[in-house]
């Protein structure tokens, strides 16, 4: 009876897992098409010399671009985004792109080949091909660009560098300096931990002291992850649960294989093939290396309970910033993905606040 039983528990989780693969995706794909004159496009463009994903999507093509430009180093928002970004699609046309050696890109050419070319410059020069094709494909003379995390400081990098190409910047969760991140995330996380009086998790994070390691060295990831599941633990990083996990499970953007070499499932490989990439933004990235005068709009949207990012080193340069026009948001109850966590406030912002003034910029 026992393995009676257990074969039936299988056979059940497989049935319910090839139900959500084959059935969800079409019925979120039907409830979701565009029709003309807007855009839905998945295609593969040359940048930098191999190929590489964008997906486009929005219901005018007139409307202004946004660029989303993804975090990590490695994490694609291209499977989550039927969980937030449809709400944005009257307003603007949305384009996701997985960058190098990051989902579809990945599959599309030769990771070992690709990761040689792994460097933040490489990087930031596919933003300028990707934002040059996107202007010639839509007769565009600026798009907008949006960094989330990771993104944000090449998001940064891409608009101090080529400002003539952009007509706003939007930050979400921006980082100033990731080692100073990591510093203030791993005391808020330990101050946590002791209020708790969990000793369990106190002494699994004072055995990674200090923190940040001062170099890139062969233990900076394991305990990069250490760090990361006590933030999640106490609710200061990206927070998901089962029922997140299933809904990501049914994207129809995403192939089964390749969610398995996501980010989201794998993160210590998806590090791996970001080459010179990570310790880059672990040891040297620092956008006030950019300065501090902006040439286009600059707007910082941060989630209130982000230790990942935290609001008050942002808040400390953005004050710095000068610029045609500038606005920072702190959303409550928020973490380090705001547009998930907090979707309702997000969306207000972006669409209620952020957009009319963007409306005639492009």
């Amino acid at each position: 009876m026992l393995l009676i039983t257990l074969c039936s528990l299988i056979a059940v989780f497989i049935l319910a897992f090839a139900g959500l693969r084959l059935i969800a995706p079409a019925i979120i794909r039907t409830r979701h098409k565009i029709k003309a004159p807007g855009i839905d496009r998945m295609e593969m463009v040359e940048i930098g010399g191999i190929k590489q994903a964008l997906y486009i999507r929005g219901q005018n093509a007139d409307n202004p671009i946004i660029l989303w430009v993804h975090g990590g180093p490695g994490n694609s928002m291209m499977p989550l985004l039927h969980l937030y970004q449809y709400a944005w699609e009257n307003d603007f046309t949305v384009v996701n792109w997985d960058q190098r050696n990051v989902g579809k890109t990945y599959f599309a050419n030769d990771p070992a080949a690709v990761l040689q070319t792994m460097r933040a410059e490489r990087v930031l020069e596919d933003v300028h091909e990707v934002t040059a094709y996107l202007q010639q494909q839509f007769n565009k003379k600026k798009i907008i660009l949006a960094g989330h995390s990771w993104g944000a400081v090449l998001g940064t990098m891409a608009v101090q560098t080529y400002p003539e190409d952009y007509s706003a910047y939007i930050g979400i969760s921006q980082v100033v300096k990731m080692a100073d991140n990591e510093r203030v995330g791993y005391e808020k996380t330990l101050e946590v931990a002791k209020a708790a009086g969990n000793q369990k998790d106190i002494k699994a994070l004072e055995a990674v002291a200090p923190y940040p390691p001062s170099d890139y060295g062969p233990n900076y990831m394991a305990d990069l992850m250490t760090v990361r599941t006590y933030q999640s633990k106490y609710g200061l990083s990206v927070n998901m649960g089962l029922g997140d996990v299933i809904r990501i499970l049914a994207t129809p953007y995403y192939s089964f294989n390749e969610l398995k070499n996501s980010f989201l499932f794998n993160q210590l490989h998806v590090f791996h093939d970001q080459g010179d990439v990570m310790p880059f933004l672990m040891e040297k990235a620092d956008i006030r290396n950019y300065g501090a005068d902006y040439q286009v709009p600059v707007y910082y949207i941060m989630g209130a309970n982000d230790y990942n990012s935290p609001y008050l080193l942002a808040k400390s340069f953005f004050d710095e910033i000068a610029a045609p026009d500038k606005q920072i948001f702190s959303i409550p109850d928020a973490d380090h993905m705001p547009f998930l966590s907090n979707k309702a406030e997000f969306d207000r912002i972006l669409l209620e606040e952020i957009a009319p003034k963007l409306a005639n910029r492009s």
